[in-house]
């Protein structure tokens, strides 16, 4: 994984897989205490795309995850409430890096992407609601080649995230007949993920992913529509999984 020469050929490497995340979403009030959580396991898809020509990579990664968990907040009168939510979360991204160095090889990388997360709170004593969090991101880091041994292959990759005006769209239509969109103030994150490929044969290998991403948000400026106010509180996000991958290299 050291410098290459432009004679050589383009290297393509597909991988597709299933994924499993433990999400914990927090929201805050002024003061900094917690006004609700939402944390659970969510099943999902994995998938990547890479594209190596001498010591220069593209690469695009894609996820999508589906699931319920439980949610504990309360009531805008302090009441606790608690009940269920549906989170839809797709990201997708694409970065390009170049690999420097031969014994410990580096790659400084560039990417953008775009992440889009529904948040659907059950109806429980109260109403539901529906949220729609939408931004573009920026994506820089570096990735470390850490371990090769015979068939086993082990990469290290640190990158911050900057999302470029995130948007939360609510949808009170069924209540007020108004769908406000807020901003919340962008913050920068982390994604951090230790990807090992284990050789299967020539040409193809099984991946094993685990990976943290941590996204925060502050307070959005109040918007009026119609007879209602909106605001989105502060937030944090920490996501821990695993991604399970078979990919092959042609």
């Amino acid at each position: 994984m050291g410098k290459g020469t432009s004679s050589e050929p383009a290297a393509l490497k597909a991988g597709i897989g299933v994924s499993a995340m433990q999400f914990k979403y927090e929201e805050f009030n002024d003061a900094g205490g917690t006004l609700d959580k939402e944390q659970g396991g969510i099943p999902g898809l994995s998938l990547k795309l890479g594209l190596r020509r001498a010591s220069w990579e593209l690469e695009g990664i894609a996820s999508y995850h589906r699931g319920q968990v439980p949610y504990t907040g309360q009531t805008n009168l302090g009441v606790p409430y608690n009940t269920r939510t549906d989170e839809t979360i797709n990201d997708v991204s694409i970065r390009l890096g170049h690999w420097f160095g031969e014994g410990l090889p580096f790659m400084p990388f560039a990417g953008i992407g775009y992440r889009r997360w529904d948040r659907n709170i059950l109806p429980n004593t109260l109403g539901g609601l529906f949220e729609s969090y939408r931004w573009d991101y920026l994506w820089a880091g570096s990735k470390f080649r850490v371990l090769q041994r015979n068939s086993t292959q082990m990469m290290l990759d640190i990158g911050l995230l900057k999302p470029l005006h995130p948007e939360m769209h609510v949808d009170l239509r069924s209540v007020y007949n108004v769908e406000p969109v807020v901003e919340p103030v962008s913050k920068t994150g982390l994604r951090v993920m230790l990807t090992t490929d284990f050789s299967i044969s020539e040409g193809t290998a099984l991946t094993l992913e685990p990976y943290f991403e941590y996204w925060e948000l502050g307070r959005s400026p109040t918007v009026f529509a119609g007879s209602v106010s909106v605001y989105e509180p502060a937030s944090k996000t920490h996501n821990f999984g695993l991604n399970l991958r078979f990919a092959w290299t042609r």
